[in-house]
């Protein structure tokens, strides 16, 4: 089956240790494949099959507080973000701007 990619800049910070956990969600998804996150840039990157994991995936963001940059955020909706480390110390930001686990098989 031919993948598309999708690189979807979010509207909230994460750091790398929080990357992790964003990156566990989206790969419970399936046919979600080579999810890099870029930390610096608050840049998510992966590979979906169908426009319907591409959606769920968009989806997964928002709940976790990371709506895609430019969506409109509802007040009486609005998730937190999980990431608290970079509000509290801003060097979380800077320890790696790429964690970069593949799913196999």
């Amino acid at each position: 089956m031919k993948s598309g990619m999708a690189k979807i800049e979010v509207q909230n910070s994460f750091c790398t240790k929080c990357s992790v956990k964003i990156k566990i969600e989206l790969l419970k998804i399936e046919n979600i494949t080579n999810v890099y996150l870029y930390p610096f840039d608050s840049l998510v990157v992966f590979n979906f099959v169908r426009a319907n994991e591409l959606s769920t995936a968009l989806n997964t963001l928002t709940a976790l507080g990371y709506p895609q940059k430019g969506e409109r955020i509802n007040m009486k909706n609005y998730v937190h973000p999980w990431c608290k480390c970079s509000e509290n110390r801003g060097e979380a930001l800077f320890h790696s701007s790429l964690v970069g686990l593949t799913k196999t098989g």
